[in-house]
């Protein structure tokens, strides 16, 4: 009988019938659901993040909206027209002709309601404007010159004593009244806008301009006075500056005109200029021909002003001057030409101007015609748009820091734009020709965005050159913001950068010392404390590194700088005099009582860095490290042979390895362990001189060079700086590093290092080309995680950066990052507007590189892993 299958009694008998609990099923369930559903709403929760941001930025880089136009009925000027402006609300709008007429028109039908007159002659010889002060310039023949300002009166007056005018208004319905005109509101009041009109007595400009008319004029109005320059008839140039003087008896104001006359130009008496301005706050004069000739006077010392420089305005000869303006501020003069072109020129001050006053005037910006003749140019009296009229009836809307194309139009009839006016809010633009004023509804939006604007360089008034600059707000109304988003940009990658170059080495290290040579034990015990360091808050790492380790390290800034080689250099050597130690000590040691002892060369590499530190800095930089990062004394080889020695150290170790390695293999095979050391700590002593030799020559020819660190990687000291900010946000980073880097060492298989072990491989060899390469995905993608913290951090940054968004890699400077220019100005910017906007484009900026690195950071991770799955 075969007995060697069990009888089916005995095989149902030990059957054993296995059924999964309904709990565990229920649980793995509920489990299943709720990961599903946390990672789908952090999925969500991240793509409505970004859709919000998408949202809000967007609206930046809209387009200007202009209404079509609307036809006002009356007010055509019968004069050419020199200035005109409306009220804040757009309801009212005053247009000054040639002949001194001031005419006040309805801005909803056309009707003149009022005219008055800035001049008591029929014809005034000269009219000057400025527009930031609505203060007109009215030159007679007789050489005199009245000051006549022109200013909007708003009121809200009671209906109750106002008879029936006023109390029967609609909502929204207008009505002249006292001369103005008055409006019932939403909120039930009524307001009442009329111009006031108010001349000054007359004042010579200079005891020789009694009879000679004045033929140009400009007026330049600030706080601190007002400015007047005129060009006679008889070719007379002076300026100077007006004094209010009161009368003690009387209480009569009189204006009485300190100044002098300017050089003449050489130019032909047949050629008259076309345009005379007052640039900046009154300090400088420019004379313009039709030509394109300009000629600009120094006039800071008004008794003693002179010719600065000659100019060419224009492009080529066959082109004329046809309008001369000038944009907010009175900085930046705008050039309409007979071919279309605007260009848009200011002050710079070059390092080589040759010029008395060290300035040159640049075209900084350029709007290329069409070959139609500019015939108006207007700018916005409160920020930098600018509207250009042309002779076929087109007219455009630019924004001059932009360079961006705002809205276009055409009168009605299409004739020549001989006036345009924008209102204060830029809510109106007024268009003047043949026919008549027509009216245009303008919504611009944010004109200071563009992608130029926001990513390029823009050559902002007053610069040398464009540049990268965030700037976004300041304490002048004629303040040209700046919005360039590279400076925060850099901020962040440098902080990054340099956080990355001191924490990764020392976190993977820590992580490759710890899993491989420590102790179970021990290493949970280093492991947990290194991991407390993450639970420290950024605000308090911040405040440390402000107020504690940036004042510390500027006290000992050459200690500190010579601790960054005196304690790798004491690690080293102290590696190299642990294998002179007799092997039966060093097998005795435990691991917690080895890393005691390597942790003594960090004190002795501080101290010896506190000792050399000074020693150095009087020998090498002549007393004063800060002195010579500032470029008050000393060469440059000094600074070349610090950036170069760790350079030259790399380099001599790896020459020295591929030239001798193999012979010292052969020679080596039947030393004695004490003579391996001697040899070992004998060839480090030369590497470390042959790296010196190496870093001393490189210095010197690079200085025999004229190359010079100093301007680029080293510059003037700050005390918030990237050094700062690198070791605090490194001590910050590293816990993160350190844990993930050695759960990724410690899942390798331990078969492998014991077949490395057991093939001979050292257990340096063995971590360095078995176990990190098989963990190489789990090391980038702590590394990778340490990036997205150095990124996104604020605080640190915030407190210890210096909060100056520029752009140099110099160590010892300070940065503004995205992150924390969004902290500062965020809470401070107007909803809605273009800052408010910017700023969320800048946390979309932020989200985008977060996004870039973590994708690049998988996939590069994936790489690693297949990699290490073939093993």
């Amino acid at each position: 009988m075969d007995t060697s299958q069990p009888s089916p009694s005995l095989r149902k008998r030990g059957r054993r019938e296995r059924k999964t609990r309904r709990s565990v099923l229920v649980a793995e369930r509920v489990a299943r659901t709720a990961i599903s559903l946390g990672g789908g709403l952090t999925i969500a929760t991240v793509s409505l993040i970004c859709v919000f941001l998408a949202w809000v930025v967007i609206p930046l880089f809209g387009a200007a909206t202009l209404s079509p136009a609307r036809s006002l009925a009356g007010g055509r000027a019968s004069e050419p027209i020199v200035a005109c402006a409306t009220d804040e609300y757009a309801s009212l709008m005053w247009v000054l002709e040639r002949s001194g007429r001031v005419s006040v028109l309805r801005l909803d039908t056309g009707a003149t309601l009022e005219t008055l007159s800035v001049s008591e002659q029929a014809q005034p010889a000269a009219l000057g404007f400025d527009a930031a002060s609505n203060v007109v310039a009215v030159g007679t023949s007789d050489g005199a010159v009245r000051l006549a300002t022109l200013s909007f009166a708003v009121s809200y007056p009671d209906t109750a004593g106002s008879g029936e005018v006023l109390s029967t208004l609609r909502p929204e319905e207008r009505t002249p009244f006292a001369g103005g005109l008055a409006e019932r509101l939403a909120d039930g009041q009524v307001r009442c806008v009329r111009l006031e009109l108010s001349i000054s007595e007359p004042f010579e400009l200079g005891t020789g301009a009694a009879k000679s008319p004045p033929r140009l004029l400009d007026l330049n109005v600030t706080e601190a006075g007002a400015t007047v320059a005129a060009l006679f008839e008889d070719g007379r140039l002076t300026v100077g500056a007006l004094k209010r003087t009161t009368n003690m008896m009387t209480g009569a104001e009189t204006l009485r005109f300190r100044g002098g006359d300017l050089p003449a130009p050489n130019a032909p008496q047949s050629e008259q200029p076309i345009a005379l301005r007052l640039l900046g706050a009154g300090d400088n004069v420019l004379l313009v021909w039709r030509d394109g000739r300009g000629v600009r006077y120094d006039a800071r010392e008004l008794r003693s002003a002179t010719a600065a420089e000659s100019l060419e305005l224009l492009q080529s000869a066959d082109v004329e001057l046809t309008r001369v303006g000038a944009a907010l501020g009175e900085r930046t003069v705008l050039v309409g030409d007979s071919k279309g072109g605007v260009g848009a020129w200011f002050r710079t001050r070059p390092e080589q101007a040759g010029t008395v006053d060290g300035a040159r005037m640049a075209r900084g910006h350029w709007f290329a015609g069409d070959g139609v003749a500019v015939t108006a140019v207007a700018p916005s009296a409160t920020s930098r748009s600018f509207a250009v009229g042309r002779a076929d009836g087109r007219f455009e809307l630019y924004f001059l820091t932009s360079e961006k194309q705002l809205a276009e139009g055409r009168t009605p009839d299409g004739s020549a734009v001989d006036a345009l006016c924008l209102s204060p809010r830029e809510d109106a633009l007024l268009v003047h020709s043949a026919g008549g004023w027509s009216a245009h509804q303008l919504a611009s939006h944010h004109p200071e965005a563009s992608v130029t604007a926001l990513l390029r360089p823009v050559w902002y008034e007053n610069y040398e050159q464009p540049e990268h600059v965030w700037q976004s707000s300041s304490g002048a109304d004629d303040f040209e913001a700046k919005f360039g988003l590279m400076p925060l940009v850099f901020g962040t990658l440098k902080a990054t950068f340099y956080s990355l170059l001191f924490g990764v080495p020392l976190a993977l290290l820590a992580a490759i010392f710890s899993s491989e040579y420590l102790a179970p034990r021990t290493r949970v015990a280093v492991k947990s404390t290194i991991e407390i360091m993450a639970s420290l808050p950024s605000v308090v790492l911040g405040f440390l590194a402000g107020n504690v380790v940036a004042p510390l390290v500027q006290n000992s800034l050459a200690a500190v700088l010579a601790s960054f080689y005196c304690v790798p250099i004491a690690l080293l050597l102290g590696a190299r005099l642990w294998q002179l130690a007799p092997q039966g000590l060093v097998l005795r040691l435990v691991s917690w009582q080895r890393l005691l002892v390597i942790t003594l060369a960090l004190p002795l590499g501080l101290l010896t860095a506190s000792v050399l530190g000074p020693w150095i800095e009087d020998v090498a930089f002549g007393g004063s490290l800060e002195g010579w990062l500032d470029m008050q004394h000393g060469g440059a080889a000094p600074g070349w042979f610090l950036l170069l020695l760790p350079v030259a150290a790399i380099g001599a170790t790896f020459a020295i390895a591929r030239l001798g390695g193999g012979w010292v293999r052969r020679v080596s095979q039947h030393w004695s362990r004490a003579r391996c050391a001697q040899f070992d700590l004998l060839r480090f002593c030369a590497t470390g001189v042959c790296a010196c030799l190496f870093a001393a020559l490189a210095a010197a020819l690079l200085s025999a060079a004229g190359l010079d660190p100093r301007g680029s990687l080293l510059d003037t000291y700050a005390q918030r700086n990237a050094l700062v900010v690198g070791f605090i946000m490194g001590f910050a980073i590293i816990p993160i590093i350190y844990t993930l880097s050695e759960d990724a060492l410690s899942s390798v298989p331990e078969q492998l290092r014991q077949a490395s072990l057991g093939a001979g491989a050292t257990p340096w060899q063995t971590a360095l080309r078995v176990i990190v390469p098989t963990a190489a995905s789990g090391l980038f993608s702590a590394v990778m995680v340490g990036l997205g913290r150095a990124v996104g951090e604020t605080m640190i940054v915030l407190m210890a950066a210096g909060n100056t968004p520029i752009m140099d890699w110099n160590v010892f400077s300070g940065f503004r990052t995205l992150s924390a220019n969004i902290a500062v100005e965020l809470p401070e910017a107007v909803e809605g507007d273009t800052h408010y906007r910017t700023l969320f484009l800048a946390a979309l900026a932020l989200f985008a590189m977060t996004f870039v690195v973590n994708t690049g950071a998988e996939l590069v991770r994936q790489r690693f892993r297949r990699r290490a799955y073939q093993l």
